[in-house]
């Protein structure tokens, strides 16, 4: 759960820091963050648009859209009176909100405030490509901490004069690198 204090400071950041094309988007935001019942209700998600209560705002460079759009239960609302009452009237349910500027994931109070979104989960829209991608970027990073602790362990063998150790941690680096490069054929 975010803390309201956070989600305060990431809207009047966003008040501060992102052009909007219309004020009314100031005003419903300002509404929110004077309001800290309302705002213990609101979650910054992505995709807000397929929860069951939601507001997408925009900042100006997205001309062409809605520069924010409420959706409720399937339906859009782009009228700022009909967004206001929306919320004032059912302060007590969950509002997601979504916040579109350039460059939110370089954001860190975007990020500190961001949350999953319960209607969609965000890993079902990885495909199988990137999860293998990542898993085998893991696997590689694995190994070469391995090889790196062997290697620091060999240096301590050959400092403490175990040859015996020196020689079990050797063959052990040998069959790490032979298994790396047989999945690398494949």
């Amino acid at each position: 759960m975010v803390d309201v204090a956070d989600k305060r400071e990431f809207l009047v950041w966003l008040i501060n820091n992102v052009p909007f094309q219309r004020r009314e988007v100031v005003w419903i935001l300002n509404y929110l963050i004077n309001h800290e019942a309302i705002l213990k209700n609101v979650h910054v998600v992505e995709q807000a648009e397929k929860t069951e209560r939601g507001i997408v705002f925009r900042d100006a460079s997205q001309e062409k859209m809605e520069p924010m759009m409420l959706t409720v239960s399937g339906q859009n609302f782009a009228s700022s009176d009909q967004i206001f009452h929306e919320i004032r009237l059912h302060w007590q349910q969950p509002l997601y909100i979504e916040c579109i500027f350039p460059n939110p994931w370089q954001n860190a109070l975007y990020l500190s405030v961001l949350e999953d979104n319960p209607a969609i989960s965000w890993n079902d829209s990885v495909s199988a490509e990137t999860i293998n991608e990542v898993e085998s970027y893991m696997e590689k990073e694995a190994q070469q901490a391995t090889l790196k602790h062997l290697y620091q362990q060999i240096d301590q063998a050959l400092e403490d004069g175990d040859q015996d150790t020196f020689v079990e941690l050797s063959n052990e680096i040998n069959r790490l690198k032979l298994l790396i490069k047989e999945k690398e054929v494949q």
